[in-house]
């Protein structure tokens, strides 16, 4: 009877197809973005415009560690999913003190160091790194005019938590 019964239960679980459903930033896997190095989720990035009405998205990135780290930026369909474009591709290797800005296409005055792609007008973004020890801000842009004729800074969330104000 026990072994019917779990037979009967396996049997479910393939005819239902409870494969795991990815929401996006929160839990689509992490990429590893540098052999045997831990990736780690540092922000996320509501807000992200891929290229609208020419706008996109710029995240600057300084690494306040003392050895090499690889940082790589994620981009997220509005709708949440998988991610829309390979992180690890556009990763880039930042030495010790050193800045790169990634965005989601060039700009004039702005000296993108990895182009992200992204078409989306709405979305998200995760960033991520093999050390704790980085800082970033990211900010949307007219990519047409320099300087831009209108740009705004996006909110940075640590991971997942966003804190209120006070």
């Amino acid at each position: 009877m026990k072994k019917s019964a779990l037979y009967a239960v396996a049997i479910g679980v393939v005819l239902t197809g409870t494969v795991p459903a990815f929401a996006g930033i929160a839990d689509t896997p992490l990429p590893v973005l540098q052999a045997g190095a831990t990736t780690y989720h540092l922000y996320s990035v509501p807000g992200v415009i891929g290229n609208a009405g020419g706008l996109r998205t710029f995240f600057s990135c300084a690494s306040t560690d003392t050895a090499p780290m690889q940082v790589g930026v994620g981009l997220f369909p509005p709708f949440g999913g998988l991610p829309e474009n390979d992180a690890v591709a556009t990763s880039l290797t930042v030495g010790p003190g050193a800045t790169v800005i990634f965005g989601t296409g060039a700009a004039v005055g702005i000296s993108v160091s990895a182009s992200l792609g992204g078409g989306s007008s709405k979305g998200s973004a995760r960033i991520l790194a093999t050390s704790k020890k980085l800082a970033c801000t990211a900010f949307i842009a007219d990519a047409g005019n320099a300087p831009p004729t209108s740009a705004w800074q996006l909110t940075i969330i640590a991971k997942l938590k966003q804190k209120a104000a006070n």
